[in-house]
């Protein structure tokens, strides 16, 4: 895991008033917040964010037919396609309880249509990695896009990118099976990243979220996953 890159303040990690070096901390920050609610409440379609599912749509069986393109890709119908997927640390100290965490489709940011899917992760614990995954056919496709929400650029590098591709199901996942090169902080507005997935043929689960590295919470918005 890489570890925090560089230190603006101390008043960044204990989550005082928001400052240009604090973006993406919106545990305590009411401004920019893509969603006020309780990151522990369960996503829009009924399901519990806090717990993997690992019967969605796309979790294929051998011999089933794979689609050549991702279901849902913008989150328009909430999570309907995709299967929520954690590898997570427990709390500090004598709790055996995972970590704050939680994933919500919102209307509050789009990049495509009206709907993206927000990440939030407590960071308390200096790790924890949170995705959303589909199994699609990559056939001919050269590269997945997703874009990503941050609200103000900063020197501060709290979290990563999670992207994996490949033969695991959502649910064998673990936070060293992701590319995290790519840190969120380090732009403001909407970003694109995109991933090389050229080398694979065939059926394969397709993974995108975010990873923490920083001891505070974090929530994060993306949207529009997309096959090029």
């Amino acid at each position: 895991m890489r570890r925090r890159k560089l230190l603006s303040t101390a008043a960044c990690a204990l989550g005082a008033s928001a400052t240009a070096g604090c973006a993406g901390i919106l545990e305590n920050d009411s401004d920019g917040d893509p969603d006020q609610s309780d990151p522990n409440e369960s996503a829009p379609n009924g399901s519990d964010p806090n717990e993997s599912d690992d019967s969605g749509p796309n979790e294929s069986e051998p011999g089933d037919t794979v689609p050549d393109e991702l279901a849902n890709q913008s989150f328009e119908s909430d999570l309907d396609g995709w299967t929520v997927g954690t590898d997570l640390p427990e709390e500090p100290g004598d709790s055996t309880e995972k970590v704050d965490h939680g994933v919500t489709v919102v209307d509050s940011k789009a990049s495509d249509e009206n709907s993206s899917v927000e990440f939030y992760l407590d960071g308390s614990a200096d790790d924890g990695t949170i995705w959303v995954a589909q199994r699609v056919d990559l056939s001919g496709t050269e590269s997945v896009l997703v874009d990503v929400y941050n609200d103000e650029k900063s020197f501060n590098i709290l979290t990563q990118v999670a992207f994996y591709a490949g033969e695991k199901s959502s649910d064998e996942l673990v936070e060293v099976d992701f590319d995290r090169d790519n840190d969120i902080e380090g732009h403001s507005g909407w970003k694109t990243f995109s991933y090389d997935v050229s080398d694979i043929e065939g059926a394969a689960t397709v993974a995108v979220g975010m990873n923490i590295i920083w001891e505070t919470g974090v929530r994060h918005v993306f949207d529009n996953v997309r096959l090029e």
